[in-house]
């Protein structure tokens, strides 16, 4: 295999990681295909010069996407699905619509000071949205079919058994 075949190779399978999985940054792509961070580089200054792939700032990261393939709310949503605290809350409202905020603390284990911190970046983001009943908010989950959908087409990125389980659930509703 010449080094022009290599480089294609590396491309291909750069891109079509990136397509599968949708928001992740550099480092944690380097790491799942076990590339080289300076060949990475290269290969996704190639792929963004030529709108393969397009990447987004997110806090201090640049996160890469398949061009054309996400709109701008599926890319904003993705980059919450990524990361399993946010993935399971969202998860656990789709299957269980109009929590509260103790209901979901209980269901998901963790600290109702930690959750508050989650569930007001969510709802900043517009993917969690309340209605107040008396002195408590019960929490609902906006664009609830296109978040499924994101889930079900890039379900190999999160490796979650919990994500598999409540897509069931959510199936069999």
């Amino acid at each position: 295999m010449n080094a022009e075949d290599i480089t294609l190779e590396n491309r291909r399978s750069l891109y079509r990681y990136i397509r599968e999985h949708p928001g992740l940054h550099l480092r944690g792509i380097s790491r799942d295909l076990d590339m080289n961070i300076g060949t990475l580089r290269h290969h996704i200054k190639f792929l963004e010069r030529n709108r393969i792939v397009v990447s987004k700032k997110d806090g201090n990261l640049k996160v890469f996407f398949a061009a054309r393939k996400l709109n701008a709310d599926d890319k904003r949503i993705s980059l919450l699905l990524q990361q399993k605290r946010l993935r399971n809350i969202i998860l656990v409202i789709i299957i269980t619509p109009g929590l509260t905020h103790g209901e979901i603390s209980e269901k998901l284990s963790i600290k109702p000071s930690t959750l508050s911190k989650y569930v007001k970046i969510l709802h900043e983001k517009k993917v969690l949205y309340f209605e107040k009943n008396r002195n408590e908010k019960r929490y609902f989950v906006r664009s609830e079919k296109e978040i499924v959908e994101l889930l079900m087409t890039y379900k190999k990125s999160f490796w979650d058994s919990f994500v598999d389980n409540m897509l069931e659930i959510y199936f069999e509703q």
